[in-house]
C-alpha cells in the first residue's frame, strides 16, 4: 500500500470529484456516499461529518482516502525517515507535527491522538478542506496548473512545495500514481445504490438480509406502538419506500448527537424519534423513518422510491440502533390516529417484509 510512502505531515489537499481548474477557480462538489459504500457502521457518522466541513469535499472523497492510506485500520503504522517527517499513524496516516496542529479530541472521550479514528477522521477534513483552499489559490496565481483534485491529492502525498516546484503533478513517479489510486477507490463510495424493488412501485426500507423484526404495530408496554421496528447495525441505509415528496426531516428529540439516553429501568428515557424522516407518497399516503443517526435528504425534498434517505441509528426514544417504520392512511397530517399496520401494507404492495 502507498501508505508506505505517505508524507501526510506535510500537507494534505483534497477536493471532490470534477470541476477541474486550469490557473482558473472552478465549483467542484464534494460527492455523497453510495447507500452501500462499505465504509465500517462504527465509522460513518465520522465520515459524514468530515464531508461536511466544506463543500468541495464530500463523505466519498474522504471514504476512498481513508481506503488508501490504511484501508480502514486504526491502528495503521507506516515507518517513514525522519526526513519523511516520522511515522505516519492511524486510519488517517497523521505524522505528529501535522497531529500537534490539526488533532484534537472531536469524539470528546478524553483521548486526543491519531490512534482515535475518530479525532483523526474529523481532523482529516479540516485539514483537507485547509488544503482545498490553499490549493485554490495557486491556482488563481498560476503557480500551480492542472485539474484541481489531482493537484490537491498529489500535494497531500508530496507536500505543497514539490507540487509548487513542479508547477502542477509531476508527469511520471510515485506522485503522479497517487491520485489515480484514489480515483480507483471512489465508485466503491461515490453515487447510490438503488435498492431492489418490489411490485407496485414499492421497496422495502431496509435491504432485504440487513435487518431482522423486533416490536411489531400494536399494543406494547402499556400503550401502543405506531410501527414496526426492524433493528439493524448503526449506519445501515434506509431507503424511501416508495416516490414521495420529503415533508419533515429533523430531529424531533431534544438531542440527535448521540444516542438517546436509558433510565434506570433500562426503558428509553429520551423522548421523541430522534433523527425523523417523513414522504408523502400522495394518494394519502405517507411514510415516516424514525432514530436515524443521521439524514440525507431536507424537507421539500422530492425523492425517488430506493433513494437513500438516512442510516439506521439509535437517536430519540431508542433502546439500540432500529429503524422504527410508519404507515399513514389518510394523510398527511401525520399522526397516530391515521397509523396502520407496516406489514400488511408491504406485503399488498408485492414486498415480502
Amino acid at each position: 500500500m502507498m501508505i508506505l510512502t505517505c508524507c501526510l505531515g506535510l500537507t494534505m489537499v483534497v477536493g471532490a470529484v470534477g470541476g477541474g481548474m486550469a490557473g482558473t477557480q472552478q465549483a467542484a462538489q464534494g460527492s455523497r456516499l453510495r447507500s452501500d459504500a462499505p465504509i465500517p457502521p462504527q465509522y460513518l457518522l465520522w465520515v459524514l461529518r468530515a464531508g461536511s466541513t466544506c463543500p468541495e469535499l464530500g463523505p466519498a472523497e474522504i471514504a476512498a482516502q481513508i481506503d488508501l492510506e490504511s484501508s480502514w485500520n486504526p491502528n495503521a503504522v507506516a515507518h517513514n525517515p525522519a526526513n519523511r517527517g516520522g511515522d505516519a499513524m492511524g486510519i488517517a496516516q497523521f505524522q505528529a507535527t501535522t497531529w500537534a496542529t490539526w488533532g484534537g479530541d472531536s469524539d470528546t472521550d478524553g483521548r486526543n491522538s491519531p490512534y482515535d479514528a475518530e479525532d483523526a477522521i474529523i481532523a482529516m477534513g479540516r485539514l483537507m478542506c485547509d488544503n482545498v483552499t490553499w490549493a485554490k489559490q495557486q491556482l488563481a496565481t498560476g503557480k500551480i496548473h492542472g485539474e484541481l483534485l489531482d493537484l490537491a491529492w498529489a500535494a497531500y502525498f508530496d507536500g505543497r512545495g514539490g507540487i509548487l516546484a513542479a508547477g502542477g503533478v509531476p508527469a511520471a513517479g510515485l506522485t503522479h500514481d497517487y491520485p489515480q489510486q484514489i480515483r480507483a477507490r471512489l465508485p466503491r463510495y461515490a453515487g447510490a445504490a438503488a435498492a431492489p424493488m418490489g411490485s407496485g412501485g414499492w421497496t422495502l426500507p431496509l435491504h432485504k438480509g440487513s435487518y431482522s423484526l423486533s416490536s411489531p404495530f400494536g399494543p406494547r408496554w402499556g400503550g401502543f406502538h405506531y410501527g414496526q421496528d426492524m433493528p439493524a447495525p448503526t449506519g445501515t441505509p434506509i431507503y424511501a419506500a416508495a416516490a414521495g415528496t420529503v415533508i419533515e426531516a429533523d430531529c424531533t428529540s431534544p438531542f440527535c448527537d448521540r444516542p438517546g439516553d436509558i433510565g434506570a429501568s433500562g426503558m428509553p428515557a429520551t423522548p421523541g424519534g430522534g433523527w425523523t424522516v417523513v414522504i408523502n407518497h400522495g394518494g394519502g399516503i405517507c411514510t415516516r423513518y424514525h432514530h436515524a443517526v443521521r439524514l440525507a435528504v431536507t424537507a421539500s425534498q422530492p425523492v425517488q422510491a430506493g433513494q437513500l434517505i438516512a442510516w439506521v441509528g439509535s437517536t430519540g426514544n431508542s433502546t439500540g440502533p432500529h429503524l422504527h417504520f410508519e404507515v399513514h392512511r389518510g394523510a398527511p397530517p401525520v399522526n397516530n390516529a391515521n397509523a396502520i399496520d407496516p406489514m400488511p401494507f408491504l406485503r399488498g404492495v408485492g414486498l415480502n417484509p
